[in-house]
């Protein structure tokens, strides 16, 4: 019944936000004007990838973006206008009254909308398939394929032969044929292939994938008619990245945090490690389980942790799958305090600390929060409204009792001190 109830709510949805989007073709239509959807795709850098599009584009165009509400709910709701602040019965119910009203209320129309896609499972509503019931993309981009979702998909192949659907269902693609799978299963007579391209940020440190991110940038700006020279421009002066993504921040004891704590991804993950390993010692890394790896786990975690003795003086681990599947060189816990806990008792001077980790129950912005220098920094780290907060204060008082004096951070530092390495 629950489902049934779900579903007829999402079609709701999904009819009302296609009527917002011929309403808005036909308004700029009369205008003199075009309405340019972008879809977005692909496992790791999609909402990096659409606040870069939209920096470079912002000057002369109106751009709209869905970041952040990428889902089969997300995404129509994001169409008609209305701000999610809550996923409660009552709060659907406000949703459903709503949305008509903001299909005759809302008129503002835009040049450009920026939409990012995600999938979560191999069948509707959770597919691309259902999501291009609700839009099809004028523009398709597909960045990458990497084990996430595998908890769903049986294989890789699976996984990218659903997303490319958007690039093979648009009159245009943009495609990372770098990708093996990306290349493999993109099949639009009309696509072309990115270049990567390099391009420095001022305040960020940004990891190799960015090259990827920037050559979809440009290729972008270029089928819309920007010259390369205006798009370094735009980007420059204009892109910001969301908290918790390879944001730079002041930490204690002199200490440069690399907060990468929105989520954790295989590919994510090994492009921030590449980054940590080029500034100079000592260096730290803050690692939480990567979710929904499914029967691939532990290969990618065995992987993650081999990846990251190559690049860290200091492996913490935080989740109960770094946990099992990372070696005894890592100082592991189960939660971000009592990691807190540990960093705080000895932490090294001008080191440089990477965190990163997926976001249901690692909640790693809650342990930079704990080293950061400045403290009115909160409002630079991801998950601080009142809604994520209330849920976080809530885990903790489920699950923060007191560590036995073996496992308390003075005794681990001893341990980890005279630890024999292993063969």
């Amino acid at each position: 019944m629950k489902t049934k109830l779900s579903l007829l709510l999402l079609n709701y949805f999904r009819l009302l936000a296609r009527l917002q989007i011929s309403k808005i073709r036909y308004l700029q239509k009369l205008r003199g004007k075009t309405l340019t959807i972008v879809g977005i795709t692909g496992s790791t850098g999609k909402t990096s990838t659409l606040h870069a599009c939209e920096a470079a584009l912002k000057s002369n165009f109106i751009v709209k973006t869905n970041a952040g509400s990428n889902s089969e709910s997300g995404i129509p709701l994001n169409i008609l206008g209305i701000s999610v602040s809550g996923y409660s019965p009552l709060h659907w119910l406000k949703y459903a009254l709503l949305a008509p009203a903001m299909l005759i209320a809302n008129w503002r129309t835009y040049d450009i909308f920026l939409m990012e896609m995600g999938i979560d499972g191999p069948d509707e509503p959770k597919n691309m398939t259902y999501l291009l019931k609700i839009v099809i993309p004028d523009i398709g981009i597909f960045l990458n394929v990497s084990p996430v979702h595998l908890e769903y998909f049986s294989f890789l192949d699976d996984i990218a032969r659903e997303k490319a659907k958007l690039v093979n269902s648009t009159p245009l693609a943009i495609i990372n044929s770098a990708d093996p799978l990306v290349k493999k299963f993109s099949q639009n007579p009309r696509q072309i292939s990115l270049k990567p391209i390099t391009l420095e940020i001022p305040g960020y440190v940004l990891p190799p994938i960015y090259k990827i991110t920037f050559g979809t940038v440009f290729a972008l700006t270029k089928i819309l008619g920007l010259t390369p020279t205006l798009t370094k421009q735009s980007l420059i002066v204009n892109f910001r990245l969301p908290p918790g993504r390879s944001s730079l921040l002041k930490g204690i004891n002199q200490s440069t945090l690399i907060d990468s704590t929105y989520n954790s991804s295989p590919l994510a993950v090994a492009e921030m490690l590449k980054l940590l390993a080029i500034h100079p010692e000592p260096r730290l890394t803050v690692l939480g389980d990567m979710r929904e790896l499914g029967t691939v786990s532990a290969i990618e975690h065995t992987k993650l942790y081999h990846l990251a003795l190559k690049s860290a003086d200091t492996i913490i681990s935080i989740g109960p799958e770094t946990k099992k599947y990372f070696g005894d060189k890592a100082v592991k816990f189960d939660y971000w305090w009592q990691a807190a806990d540990y960093l705080k008792n000895d932490f090294p001077l001008r080191a440089t600390i990477l965190i990163k980790g997926s976001q249901n129950t690692i909640f790693l912005e809650e342990l930079v929060k704990q080293l950061l220098q400045d403290k009115s920094d909160y409002s630079k780290l991801c998950r601080q409204s009142r809604y994520w907060l209330n849920l976080k204060n809530r885990f903790y008082r489920k699950f923060a009792t007191p560590l036995p004096r073996w496992q308390s951070p003075y005794w681990l530092k001893i341990k980890t001190k005279f630890r024999r390495p292993t063969p």
